[in-house]
Formats: C-alpha cells, sequence, structure tokens
C-alpha cells in the first residue's frame, strides 16, 4: 500500500500566481514516495464568487479547465481536526486583531487548517507569514513551493524563470522586488530574471 501523500496547502494569491503557468497545478502529485499533493482551501470558490476584484482580475479561475483542476482538491478539517481547526480560527483571528494585522477570513482559515493538520500553508502575505511564525504554524513562500517542485522534478529551471517573468509582466510580485532577487538568488543559486 502505498503511503499518504504530504499535504501543502495554498492561499489563494499562491494558487492565482501559479495556475496559469503550471496547468494542472493541483491535480498530479509529484516527488518520492511518499509524494507531495497541493490543494486550496475549501472555501476558495465561494471566496473568489463573491469578489468582484478576483472574478474581473482573474477570469480565467472559472474556466472549466480550471474547475477540474481544483475538482477533488479543496482541503476541509472533518471530525475532532475540524473543532481544532475552528478554535485555532478564533485564537488566530484574536491574535492578529490584537496586532493590527489585517488578514481575510479565508487566510486565517488557512493557517487554522495548517495548525490543526500539521500541514504548510502556502502565502507571500507578510501578515500570514507573521501570524503563521508566531504560532510555529508551517508556512513557505510561493518561490520554495517553485523550489520543491524543482528538486521533486514537476518543473524545470525554465519554467521557474517564466514565472518570475509573468509575476514581473503581470506586476504582482510576491515580495520586493530586491528581496525576491535575493531568495531567488539563494534557492536556484542563479540570478532572478527580473
Amino acid at each position: 500500500m502505498s503511503p499518504a501523500p504530504r499535504v501543502i496547502l495554498l492561499d489563494s494569491c499562491a494558487y492565482f500566481r501559479l495556475a496559469r503557468s503550471i496547468h494542472p497545478l493541483l491535480v498530479p502529485t509529484f516527488g518520492v514516495p511518499p509524494p507531495y499533493s497541493l490543494f486550496v482551501l475549501a472555501a476558495f470558490e465561494d471566496e473568489y464568487l463573491t469578489s468582484s476584484r478576483l472574478r474581473h482580475k482573474f477570469e480565467w479561475v472559472n474556466s472549466a479547465e480550471y474547475k477540474a483542476d481544483r475538482e477533488g482538491k479543496k482541503y476541509a478539517c472533518r471530525g475532532k481536526n475540524a473543532h481544532e481547526a475552528e478554535t485555532a480560527f478564533s485564537y488566530l483571528a484574536a491574535y492578529a486583531k490584537s496586532k493590527n494585522l489585517l488578514l481575510a477570513p479565508e487566510d486565517l482559515k488557512a493557517l487554522a487548517v495548517g495548525f490543526a493538520r500539521k500541514i504548510p500553508v502556502v502565502s507571500d502575505d507578510r501578515a500570514v507569514r507573521q501570524v503563521a511564525e508566531a504560532h510555529a504554524i508551517e508556512c513557505w513562500l510561493t518561490l520554495d513551493l517553485l523550489k520543491l517542485m524543482l528538486d521533486c522534478g514537476r518543473i524545470d529551471l525554465a519554467k521557474v524563470n517564466e514565472i518570475a517573468e509573468y509575476w514581473n509582466h503581470e506586476n504582482d510580485l510576491p515580495r520586493g522586488r530586491q528581496e525576491l532577487r535575493d531568495h531567488y538568488r539563494r534557492l536556484f543559486g542563479i540570478e532572478c530574471p527580473i
């Protein structure tokens, strides 16, 4: 019997930044056993459908091929883990408020799931990362996920460069330009193409 895949949860922004460039993004597992499996939060569709800004900026998300990629890849806690995630959500929301950190409910839900299930959450949002760090929730940058995908042979370095150039073209860099360049050089051992 094969071991269960290791789950990685992408926040909405990480999904938006990657899904057009790596398609399908969520469906295939990758890496040696146990493989990695990417998911979005179960509330992803509601977040997208209730935000006219997201629907306008990312109209491609609603097309059949991207919906099919997300089918069966929406993560939700069940049973005891659901209760633990709900408790964590309340605590994390109170912590964020006490620190004047503005986090969307979906970001807090992703962190709560990461906390309850002990799975990494991929997010470039500074406030999300600050809350995650304060509560020992494993939080990766999108570039960290790309490095894992490269190391596992899911993508190649040309694709990593293409994605960085796409982010630059879309004016959607996940970090400040210099910070992105420095992290890129540390991870991939080459200069960032932007």
